[in-house]
């Protein structure tokens, strides 16, 4: 990634306020944001453009996101994804992580632990970031 380039994000979530929370704090942050609002409008938005983050509620209407994990193109193995949820057990934590999920962050979560989860992300990925 390029000094230039500012990292492109998309959060997936049926929940607008979460969804504009999340999206103006990362665009204040230096990214690129879109917002999608289920697992179906996230997956079509994923086929129109590439990104190099999806940030998706674990449980939407329509399609959850370990149904987005297994359709999603897995050509872009560049996509880092990251889940969130609030209802949170062990077992659908463990389950969106095995299904490619960086992490499972459980709503409520401050900002700042949204934010250090990212910039830990790319850095497993050996990305360097500027934001």
């Amino acid at each position: 990634m390029s000094k230039e380039k500012k990292p492109k994000v998309l959060v997936v979530d049926d929940d607008q306020e979460i969804r504009e929370m999340i999206s103006t704090f990362l665009t204040y942050k230096g990214f690129q944001v879109k917002t999608a609002n289920d697992g179906t409008d996230g997956l079509a938005e994923l086929e129109k453009d590439s990104y190099d983050m999806m940030i998706t509620d674990v449980y939407m209407p329509q399609m959850n996101a370990l149904e987005l994990l297994d359709r999603i193109d897995r050509k872009d193995s560049n996509l880092r994804v990251l889940a969130m949820t609030g209802l949170p057990s062990r077992e659908i934590i463990e389950q969106v992580i095995k299904k490619g999920a960086y992490d499972c962050l459980i709503k409520p979560f401050p900002l700042h632990l949204l934010f250090a989860t990212i910039e830990r992300c790319f850095a497993q990925s050996g990305l360097q970031t500027n934001f």
